[in-house]
């Protein structure tokens, strides 16, 4: 039995050297040469476009006016003033403040001190009224003149055809005479509103000298803006405060905080070297949070959900807890997207080119710490090309040197090559544009 299996084993390995002979006997003959693949990728051709550099930083939304009222006296609270329909001021509504017309702004409230009151709220319900119809003859102004400019056109069509005899006289009189009223129409309209504006200008008078004796015993509004906190009511005994130092606690104690939100300051914590690329003017842009940034970098920042301004300052003092430098930002254009006390983060476009090439992060390999990326040539191999790197944004950076106008970059499949690759150009992009 065991004289069997050594003969087996024998017969196998007899095989194997004479299939080893006949292997190594066959080198006289061709090799076989296996050429590679071509390697599919995606390439961009490389443009000129704009490039932005930005700075991080987040912090807190403060009105540039906020107003804490208080009575210059303690007393009883007899009056809380009202809006147009009667109903009492409280949190959330708007207020007028002072202008050209009117020393004094809204009455806001008011202790004991029975002179004159029922006059003041009577003299601002009248002003007030005044303001609608100092508008409704604005509106009447701008709607004869548009009247206006279409009779004379009107006119100077038919005055043309009526000269080479197409149309009658009666005709041409009849447009001539619409010309004239319209004319007519906006000096009544003009008329109308200068005495609008006559009316506004003297009940503004009768309110201001009607004030005068509130002014201690009354809050007005400082200015247009809109009450955030009313710690009063009519009817209860008020106190002024006493021992306050930050202003969370001068807004609970304070009669009524009005706050001005048509403009605000945002003081942002950035880092020592972000710091140092930031100046003021820049750029700035804000919302909830980076969401919404995020969304409006490709579309353009003049979306919703996103506030516009720029660096007001920067303090030259580190902070000593954090290393940081405090960046004041002051608002531009529209604010409906932020209030009062909100936290927002903000991006900062501390550096802006145009003309510049750029590449998708995407496209960029390192070696050592180096970047580089890969050319297609014409003849479907790349070169590897080393590059110098500018400013960087959200999504792209700039190429310094390194690549030219026109070169076409592998952005997709590129950790699979070696330079002299073979390629198969499976999708072509095109970049450029702005970020």
């Amino acid at each position: 039995m065991k004289f069997s299996k050594v003969l087996i084993i024998s017969l196998v390995l007899a095989g194997l050297a004479l299939a080893g002979y006949r292997i190594q006997s066959s080198g006289d003959s061709a090799a076989v040469v296996y050429e590679t693949p071509p390697i599919r990728v995606d390439v961009l051709e490389v443009s000129p476009g704009e490039l932005s550099a930005w700075a991080f930083a987040e912090g807190t939304v403060e009105a540039l006016q906020k107003a804490f009222l208080n009575f210059e006296q303690s007393g009883k609270v007899v009056h809380i003033g009202t809006l147009t329909d009667g109903s009492p001021l409280r949190e959330g509504v708007r207020v007028f403040g002072p202008n050209n017309d009117v020393r004094l702004g809204q009455l806001l409230a008011r202790i004991d001190n029975r002179e004159n009151t029922a006059e003041v709220v009577a003299l601002e319900a009248r002003l007030q009224s005044a303001r609608e119809r100092r508008k409704e003859a604005e509106a009447g102004v701008h709607m004869a003149q548009n009247d206006k400019k279409q009779a004379e056109k009107d006119f100077a069509r038919i005055e043309t055809i009526y000269k080479k005899g197409v149309v009658s006289r009666d005709e041409y009189d009849r447009y001539r005479t619409g010309m004239l009223n319209a004319q007519v129409g906006v000096e009544a309209a003009e008329s109308s509103l200068q005495a609008a504006r006559s009316e506004e200008k003297g009940v503004a008078a009768d309110l201001n000298r009607a004030t005068v004796n509130l002014e201690k015993t009354s809050l007005f509004a400082p200015f247009d803006g809109v009450i955030t906190a009313m710690n009063v009511l009519q009817d209860n005994y008020y106190y002024p405060p006493a021992g306050i130092s930050t202003n969370r606690e001068r807004e609970a104690a304070s009669a009524i905080v009005v706050v001005d939100d048509s403009r605000y300051e945002i003081s942002l914590e950035v880092s020592e070297a972000e710091a140092r690329s930031i100046q003021e003017g820049q750029p700035v842009y804000m919302a909830q949070d980076d969401r919404i940034l995020y969304d409006s970098a490709d579309t353009g920042f003049d979306q919703p959900g996103v506030v516009q301004g720029r660096v007001w300052s920067v303090s030259p003092a580190l902070s000593l807890q954090n290393r940081s430098r405090q960046v004041k930002v002051r608002t531009d254009g529209d604010v409906q997207a932020i209030q009062d006390g909100m936290f927002v983060r903000a991006w900062i476009a501390t550096e802006q080119k145009t003309n510049v090439l750029t590449l998708p992060w995407q496209a960029i390999s390192f070696r050592d710490g180096k970047p580089y990326v890969f050319v297609v040539k014409p003849d479907n191999r790349v070169e590897l090309r080393w590059l110098s790197i500018g400013i960087q944004g959200l999504l792209s950076l700039e190429v310094v040197n390194g690549l030219q106008d026109g070169d076409r970059v592998v952005v997709r499949g590129q950790h699979l090559l070696a330079d002299d690759s073979s390629v198969n150009v499976i999708n072509e992009l095109k970049a450029g544009g702005t970020e």
